[in-house]
């Protein structure tokens, strides 16, 4: 009795697993929670501490500023790109007929001069020189801007030489086509048939030195270092030089000047080239790669465009410096502006 009275007193245990697991769930989602929250506060504490990225400014050949920031597309914090100016172009529409006018026309056996309209504004040398030459005639005319420019250079010969240059005689100018010839059937322009001659421009011309006792002229003007080394800066050339007869056509004449407008003038002049010469030149830049011609102070772009086949030719010329546009009356346009 008292073995079976223990029994019924003693107390029995039984494990519960099942809530043990629950409690270590428990547990494990406790500690989950704390090390996230653990984690973020890192995670502002280092945020907050960081350096802002850098940015990146990149200055485009159009001068406007595009601002990135670092990673992205095309951006780089160790690269810094220049300011590079381009010069604008924009273009002007011109039409056939322009193509036969202007400074730089070329006329020999090759190319005729067609009298465009309006191309020069021919005036009597007489009545319109200055004092410093004379007229060999009272009828020979010249564009008047050749005029212009004629009696600059002529004022700056008889300064340079202090003294009179009353004997100095211009003739030989602006030639009609009729007059040309009745010159050439006659035998007194053998070279040149009506049409071919520069004289039809108005900017060609014959200069020379008056002996005052025998009343005969000479050319002397070449032989003149102060004359051929700055009448360029006004414009002029030789038109026939020694050694070009093969490009020219023409014997070579000491006496013969043309007028081209500067800087062509003063590059002409420097290089000894001839027209033909500096036409084929120019024709072989364009204004993505034009001849650059330094003038006295100033710098110059020169470039060739040529005609366009139907219609009217548009012509690229910067948008923000002046310019010239001449024709060359030898299958396009020379574009002329000042870079500085």
């Amino acid at each position: 009795m008292a073995k079976g009275d223990n029994r019924r007193g003693r107390k029995k245990y039984r494990v519960r697993y099942d809530r043990i697991v629950v409690l270590l769930l428990i547990i494990a989602t406790i500690a989950v929670l704390i090390s996230s929250c653990v984690n973020k506060i890192k995670g502002k504490d280092n945020k907050a501490n960081a350096p802002e990225m850098p940015k990146v400014t990149t200055t485009m050949p159009n001068e406007q500023t595009v601002t990135t920031e670092e990673g992205s597309i095309g951006a780089s914090p160790e690269i810094t790109t220049e300011t590079t100016t381009v010069s604008p172009f924009t273009t002007v529409s011109y039409a056939p007929a322009e193509a036969y006018k202007g400074d730089l026309v070329l006329v020999n056996h090759d190319y005729e001069y067609i009298f465009p309209e309006g191309d020069i504004d021919a005036i009597t040398i007489v009545g319109n020189r200055n004092d410093f030459y004379q007229a060999g005639d009272y009828v020979t005319k010249l564009d008047k801007e050749v005029l212009v420019q004629l009696n600059a250079l002529m004022e700056a010969y008889a300064v340079s030489k202090n003294s009179d240059t009353t004997n100095v005689f211009v003739q030989d100018g602006f030639r009609t086509y009729d007059e040309q010839v009745a010159r050439h059937s006659s035998g007194k322009s053998k070279t040149f048939s009506a049409g071919h001659t520069d004289y039809h421009t108005g900017r060609t011309f014959d200069m020379f030195l008056m002996d005052s006792e025998s009343g005969t002229g000479y050319a002397y003007f070449t032989a003149d270092e102060w004359f051929s080394q700055n009448c360029g800066s006004y414009g002029f050339i030789l038109r026939y030089p020694e050694g070009k007869q093969k490009q020219t056509g023409e014997n070579p004449r000491t006496y013969t000047y043309r007028y081209v407008g500067a800087p062509h003038a003063a590059y002409i002049n420097f290089h000894q080239l001839c027209l033909e010469e500096y036409i084929e030149k120019v024709k072989g830049h364009t204004n993505e790669e034009p001849l650059e011609i330094s003038a006295g102070e100033h710098t110059y772009n020169v470039y060739y465009v040529p005609m366009a086949e139907n219609g009217n030719t548009d012509i690229p010329v910067p948008a923000d410096k002046e310019y010239t546009i001449s024709g060359c009356n030898a299958g396009g346009f020379i574009v002329t502006f000042t870079v500085s």
